[in-house]
């Protein structure tokens, strides 16, 4: 048994080793085993690879490459699993994730799966379903910022995921750039941007009222709609509590300025835009009742790809057979990925986005009877304000100028969302209605 001080030296040593890991690449590669039916010249891969200290064991990809040189484009996988289970392991155990990695490595792309922290489920979790969307986030500024010394190209990025992975794809392809210049850490100065996402029985948000004002709105055609009390008691209270990081009551997200801006970022409706990657949705569950397939249902497809259409990305393709969709024209998701990685042009340097700056001002806030929205270099094209359960209470279409003026004593008093769309992006802001 070891003594105090050699127990010490060794917990120090292990530290010292695992934060060296992260702050530099010291990656061995192997040969991909034979198993795997690869025909490329030298296929290698690299197991269990960790991008933050946080959690050793999850916080872990796998990285496989067409050979032991090059730059190679990059296909990220992203498990599923409820946000509860799953691991980057699937890549390698289930046969229909080897046939993806054979296919993308023979014709010269670079495959990732990605793990992450998961949401507790047998203690209180304090931080919710954005932990786990914040590593994927930060693994893949991570991919981007080592891309030399994992041969991939930082520029040809494309996220393929299924159920939770699917959906935490979906909120990196259509978030803005999310990289923090200004932080200490070097890695957080990557990109998040992507070249196309690719959408295997996704949830259409995670801000989970959604889920009963507009996924499960009327959803029998005779007005039925599966309520965030159904939602509640199919779940769990515990496990829809730590879905937020802790709630003490269903109506606390109603009420909570931090719950309010939670859901708001983990709403991938709400944050959809022109200049969001292409999206392919598959979306194959053919059940009838919510309760059949809450989490994969159709109806999550239907929300994506309308709410993709009407922002305008710039190509949406589904496969919903339950509503009698399919716009693929033959297109398979790994031809789709593959045409997007050859075609992409994206620019990965840091831009500040305008949601970010100073240029555009909305007040007063609080306000009564209207606001003013000015906005000083271009022009804004349209203004929404949304209840705080999401509801669109007002839209403004064609403003075609760099102000404008909105009523709001229409309005009950209290909390809401201001979505302006300019020439340049969008800004989101609170504003509170008082008498």
């Amino acid at each position: 048994m070891m003594n105090f001080i050699e127990t010490s030296v060794f917990l120090i040593l292990f530290s010292l080793l695992g934060l060296s890991s992260i702050a530099q690449i010291n990656t061995e590669f192997t040969p991909i085993p034979a198993s795997f039916g690869i025909n490329s010249a030298n296929p290698i891969y690299a197991l269990d690879i960790n991008y933050d200290d946080i959690d050793f064991e999850k916080q872990v990809f796998h990285i496989f490459l067409p050979d032991t040189v090059g730059n190679y484009p990059l296909v990220v996988f992203i498990h599923g699993g409820g946000f509860v289970g799953g691991s980057p392991d699937g890549a390698i155990t289930d046969p229909a994730k080897r046939a993806d990695i054979k296919y993308f490595l023979e014709r010269g792309f670079a495959y990732a799966s990605f793990g992450y922290r998961l949401i507790e489920t047998t203690q209180a979790d304090p931080d919710g379903v954005i932990k786990s969307l914040n590593d994927s986030k930060r693994a893949l500024q991570f991919v981007r910022h080592y891309a030399e010394d994992l041969y991939i190209n930082p520029e040809k990025i494309a996220l393929v995921g299924s159920s939770a992975g699917a959906g935490t794809s979906l909120w990196l392809g259509i978030r803005d750039d999310m990289a923090e210049p200004d932080a200490d850490d070097p890695v957080l100065h990557e990109s998040t941007r992507v070249c196309a996402v690719v959408l295997n029985g996704s949830q259409a948000t995670y801000d989970l009222y959604k889920w009963e004002s507009q996924v499960y709105n009327n959803f029998d055609g005779n007005g039925t709609t599966y309520t965030l009390d159904s939602l509640e008691n199919l779940l769990g209270y515990d496990r829809f509590s730590n879905f937020y990081g802790g709630v003490d009551s269903l109506g606390q997200i109603f009420t909570d300025p931090a719950l309010i801006q939670y859901r708001e970022d983990v709403d991938m409706l709400f944050h959809m835009s022109a200049d969001d990657a292409p999206i392919y949705i598959r979306s194959t569950s053919l059940a009838i009742h919510p309760n059949q397939n809450i989490f994969h249902h159709a109806f999550h497809g239907r929300e994506i790809y309308e709410t993709a259409l009407a922002a305008n990305v710039s190509e949406v393709k589904a496969e919903i057979p339950y509503l009698s969709v399919n716009t693929t024209a033959g297109e398979s998701r790994n031809e789709f990925l593959e045409r997007h990685l050859n075609e992409c042009t994206l620019s990965t340097s840091t831009t500040e986005n305008i949601a970010d700056s100073k240029e555009l001002n909305i007040y007063p806030n609080p306000a009564n009877t209207h606001i003013q929205i000015d906005l000083q270099e271009g022009q804004i094209n349209e203004i929404e304000i949304f209840s705080i359960t999401g509801q669109l209470m007002n839209r403004i279409n064609n403003i075609k100028s760099n102000t404008a003026e909105i009523p709001v004593s229409n309005l009950p008093l209290g909390t809401y969302m201001v979505r302006v769309t300019t020439e340049n992006g969008l800004k989101i802001s609170k504003i509170i209605i008082v008498q």
